[in-house]
């Protein structure tokens, strides 16, 4: 049995597979939000992208003096 890896995953939980968010509009009907919820940590992304692109790091300033 063959053994894939992907960049594509869940950021936070490395889940492999995401779900479109359905919601109900006013007149009853269920219709895509535009929003994705992991199907591992269950966490809602606003984008595809959001998912698997990893966190960027806060800017950190370094001073190579004190005082």
């Amino acid at each position: 049995m063959s053994t894939y890896k992907t960049m594509y995953k869940c950021r936070d939980c490395g889940a492999t597979s995401y779900q479109s968010v359905i919601g109900r509009a006013q007149n009853g009907a269920l219709l895509a939000t535009g929003q994705y919820r992991c199907t591992g940590c269950r966490n809602v992304f606003s984008s595809i992208r959001e998912w698997w692109q990893p966190k960027r790091m806060p800017e950190t300033y370094s001073h190579s003096t004190f005082g």
